[in-house]
């Protein structure tokens, strides 16, 4: 998570895709949630490098502050970037799955055991997260009901919280990214404490971000 935002906020797109197919690899579902806000953050960094490469005075052209009301609701440039990001993303995460696949000879176990019991919650031994208490109250017939469910709200998140707080540049995808960071650790079907330590990090590092924002974005980034 830290190498793909890190790598979206210094500008290098391919960078950050690689980082996130690791990051599928790891911990799947869950990690969808970076997608779009480092997409967004790596789009805005390189068109603000981009823009202080070509004139030496337009450093604080790039860096002022743009609402989301006077920008465009769609950049068509932007969704087709962020189209060839997932693309290389799910491409690289695909290479990652035919070498462990080669290297495991062609068996597929290792599908069942570090994907599907994740995904399906199969394990309810007590954790920091939400999933083993909800689902060890569940009846059994509704398992799948919810198992669908707490997977798929992750897709609910991403675009509102781009159109509310990633369309502010240039301080909007930075705080887009920590928000995602937190979401990922609260809808983790088993998380660490590593997870929090990173979200509170995330949080710890947006300081600096908080004196030059206004106080909804405080507000957002405290919630």
């Amino acid at each position: 998570f830290a190498g793909a935002i890190s790598a979206a906020a210094a500008g290098m797109g391919g960078l950050s895709a690689v980082g996130l197919a690791f990051s599928f690899y790891v911990c799947p579902v869950t990690s969808m949630l970076l997608v779009l806000p480092c997409a967004a953050l790596a789009y805005t960094q390189r068109a603000a490098l981009k823009t202080v490469s070509r004139e030496a005075d337009a450093e604080q052209e790039a860096h002022r502050y743009v609402r989301s009301r006077d920008t465009q609701l769609v950049d068509w440039r932007f969704v087709l970037y962020v189209v060839i990001f997932i693309a290389a993303a799910c491409g690289l995460f695909a290479c990652l799955l035919g070498a462990s696949a080669a290297v495991m000879g062609g068996q597929l176990h290792f599908v069942e055991a570090s994907f599907v019991s994740v995904i399906a919650v199969r394990d309810l031994t007590p954790n920091t997260g939400l999933f083993w208490y909800v689902f060890m109250e569940v009846f059994d017939r509704y398992q799948s009901l919810f198992t669908f469910a707490y997977h798929s709200q992750i897709f609910l998140y991403s675009v509102p919280l781009h159109l509310a707080l990633g369309r502010h540049k240039p301080l909007g995808p930075f705080i887009h990214c920590g928000a995602a960071v937190g979401f990922v650790a609260f809808l983790k079907p088993y998380p660490t404490a590593s997870d929090y330590a990173l979200m509170l990090s995330a949080m710890l590092v947006q300081s600096e971000l908080i004196r030059e924002s206004e106080k909804f974005f405080c507000f957002c980034l405290s919630d």
